[in-house]
């Protein structure tokens, strides 16, 4: 049965309280650091509570302890992460699959994650969040990166991903296909690199998106099968607002 609590750990044990599949996180909870949201963080060996090791991109050759993580969040599929609006200094992890991280839509703002966003799990969506701001400790200097080994599909909607300093939106991994990468009505501007960066996607879609100030807009790496571009305005960008290696 799932559990009826996001458990966050930080130098004290702190409980948010979930509402049916909505895990709600306000601005005043311990939301810091390096943040890992998994459907679970400990397996039981001789009776003992044994931290996992979970497949992350950024450090330790791809694998991480779970307590190494200062802020743990428990999630489920069809889950959805809320978060109040404000700056979160944080670097975040998502291997917790099908569930949506977006900010309360009832206050008018966004929740601006200062770091990256890394994407190991599948059928995620990152919904009216903003991914700003130079690299922190633990950052990769990419905004958001989506791990094409453990990534069927993901959708970015509605979100601001600025000032990054190297990529916007990165897609990592020696190896893997993603079968659906959509981006819709995002501002992706002023990154170090390129804003929008894919490779190994079958069906790569761009829509409503503004482009612009970054060193590429979009650029279109090797293995890409089919690309929908629509209603986008992609000016501005210095060395090439679309770029298509052949």
């Amino acid at each position: 049965m799932k559990n009826a609590l996001a458990l966050v750990v930080l130098a004290v044990a702190f409980s948010i309280l979930v509402v049916g599949a909505e895990i709600h996180i306000p601005a005043d909870a311990p939301f810091a650091g390096t943040v890992l949201i998994a459907e679970s963080f400990y397996e039981i060996v001789d009776d003992k509570e044994v931290p996992l090791e979970v497949a992350v991109w950024q450090g330790a050759n791809g694998v991480r302890n779970t307590e190494w993580f200062d802020t743990r969040i428990e999630a489920h599929p069809g889950d959805v992460v809320i978060l109040d609006p404000g700056q979160y200094k944080v670097d975040v992890w998502i291997l917790a699959p099908q569930i949506t991280l977006t900010t309360d839509q009832d206050t008018g703002g966004i929740a601006d994650i200062w770091g990256t966003v890394e994407v190991d799990a599948d059928g995620v969506i990152l919904d009216h969040i903003a991914v700003t701001g130079p690299r922190k400790d633990s950052s990769s200097g990419h905004g958001i990166e989506v791990n094409r080994e453990l990534v069927d599909t993901i959708t970015i909607r509605g979100c601001l991903i600025e000032g990054n300093e190297w990529m916007g939106i990165h897609v990592i991994g020696p190896r893997g296909m993603i079968s659906e990468m959509r981006i819709e009505n995002c501002v992706v501007k002023d990154n170090g690199s390129y804003g929008i960066e894919a490779q190994s996607v079958d069906l790569l879609i761009i829509t409503g998106c503004k482009i612009t100030g970054n060193d590429q807009g979009i650029h279109i790496g090797s293995n890409i099968d089919s690309v929908v571009l629509e209603g986008n305005l992609i000016t501005g960008n210095r060395s090439a607002d679309v770029f298509r290696k052949e």
